[in-house]
């Protein structure tokens, strides 16, 4: 049996980002703010943040964040994004 992280919401990719973000000027920043994606740069600042990490519920956010920018790909801002929010954990399907 494996473990398959599902699709996050926008919501949560917004809380993710805004928890790992290394300042104003990073990528994740901009997700976290506004729903751009700069798709090389949020995954290597992902990776980054991956490389410190053992198993466990905050590597399983990353990892799904992750997914969530790779899916999205490279995107300018969000209209409305200041509205999504979500506090609720990573789910995790078990195949």
């Amino acid at each position: 049996m494996s473990a398959v992280i599902v699709m996050i919401s926008d919501g949560q990719a917004r809380r993710i980002a805004s928890d790992w973000h290394g300042g104003m000027s990073s990528a994740l920043y901009s997700l976290a703010s506004s729903g751009a994606v700069d798709l090389d740069r949020a995954r290597d600042e992902i990776s980054r943040e991956l490389q410190n990490l053992d198993v466990g519920e905050i590597r399983r956010e990353l990892l799904a964040l992750d997914k969530y920018v790779r899916t999205a790909g490279e995107r300018t801002a969000v209209a409305e994004w200041f509205r999504f929010w979500d506090e609720s954990p990573v789910s995790v399907n078990h195949t």
